[in-house]
């Protein structure tokens, strides 16, 4: 089945994760899943330090940011804020520290579990070297794809007899069938071209679809009118404690 998924944007990045446990007078409340984010990135820009600095309320921890993976989870503070920062010194008390803003992003209060994709800015913008795409996990489940197109024309992928289509600045997901196992599954991508006005073949071969594991491709234009990119970013479902 095919769903549509929505997404959030906003200016630059970041976060989520675990809620305590309630209490009240009737006893303990079950605890609700955590809520997490994770990081996506299409590329890094030269010089980017990589472990970064994540901000979060007012605790800064190390974070990478793989190329092709997604990131480890990050907490949400309370508010919804998440920075990425870079230290240095205060120019007018250099024995402390100043933080630069290089990203943030707001997490919407009734996202759970969310996607951060971050695209460098053509030119940094002050200190800011980013701009993010929020987008909302849930119902991401194992063996799922979801294709996000940031290009400006049209996107469409066929898994066999199934097809998912993708408009400009949009997402999708293509929902796989219960997984039990591994399962080889041929697939297409193709783009409608703007100037020739037909549809054209972008990459095809044959996947595995594995329950313990998500896939995220993201669409960008290329240098030049019908060139489009894709990004593969591997999202491996949370090893559940026993």
């Amino acid at each position: 089945m095919i769903i549509k998924a929505f997404c959030y944007s906003c200016f630059f990045l970041i976060g989520i994760l675990p809620l305590t446990a309630q209490v009240d007078s009737g006893g303990i409340k079950p605890r609700k899943p955590g809520r997490a984010a994770w990081f996506a990135c299409t590329s890094l820009p030269k010089g980017f330090e990589n472990p970064c600095k994540v901000m979060t309320g007012k605790s800064v921890a190390e974070l990478e940011i793989p190329r092709y993976m997604a990131s480890d989870p990050v907490k949400i503070p309370e508010g919804g804020i998440i920075r990425i920062v870079r230290e240095v010194p205060d120019p007018d008390e250099p024995e402390k520290i100043k933080y630069l803003v290089l990203a943030e992003a707001k997490i919407p209060g009734n996202v759970r579990q969310a996607l951060i994709v971050l695209m460098p800015l053509p030119k940094p913008k002050g200190d800011l070297l980013f701009t993010a795409m929020v987008q909302d996990l849930a119902g991401f489940k194992g063996g799922d794809r979801m294709f996000i197109n940031l290009s400006n024309t049209h996107i469409r992928v066929k898994f066999g007899p199934k097809q998912v289509a993708v408009a400009p600045k949009k997402v999708n997901i293509y929902k796989a069938p219960k997984l039990k196992k591994s399962t080889n599954v041929p697939i297409m991508y193709e783009f409608y071209h703007p100037e020739h006005k037909k549809w054209r073949l972008l990459t095809a071969s044959t996947v595995v679809l594995r329950p313990t594991r998500r896939e995220i491709n993201i669409f960008n234009d290329g240098t030049r009118i019908g060139n489009i990119r894709k990004h593969k970013v591997l999202f491996p479902l949370p090893i559940k404690k026993p």
